[in-house]
């Protein structure tokens, strides 16, 4: 069975990780409220909707329930982070991957009981630091 990754927030971070989902050819449907974003990754994703993921009516048009895997890619957008993460959760996604702002923002997605909650660029600065270490 293909494994399925729908992700919502088209960024840096969600816009990186669908193309290379899409290019190890895992499904990805990409959501975003950006059209402009929504148009730049059509092209590598399986499907790419524009829509405002506040509101409950636009995720209930979506078949998320088929998806494996949801990230939600809205480091400062707490609202659009929670929400998204609870259509997801509503949906019966199994495997929810959150990215957090702040700690605050971590301690509400822990309360939703996101299955993981992500500081990229606090994971990037101890791996830059990590390869310093280990040069030769």
């Amino acid at each position: 069975m293909k494994k399925q990754c729908v992700i919502v927030g088209l960024g840096k971070y969600g816009m990186s990780i669908a193309k290379k989902l899409s290019d190890s050819k895992v499904e990805v449907l990409a959501i975003d409220h950006d059209v402009k974003a929504v148009e730049k990754i059509s092209k590598y994703v399986t499907k790419a909707v524009c829509m405002d993921v506040t509101s409950e009516d636009a995720w209930e048009r979506l078949p998320i329930n088929e998806f494996d895997v949801g990230v939600v890619g809205f480091g400062e957008n707490i609202t659009a982070s929670i929400l998204s993460c609870m259509a997801l959760k509503d949906a019966g996604v199994k495997y929810i991957i959150a990215k957090a702002g702040d700690k605050y923002h971590k301690k509400v997605l822990s309360k939703l009981d996101i299955d993981e909650v992500v500081f990229p660029e606090e994971f990037v600065g101890e791996l830059t630091a990590q390869n310093i270490i280990n040069m030769n």
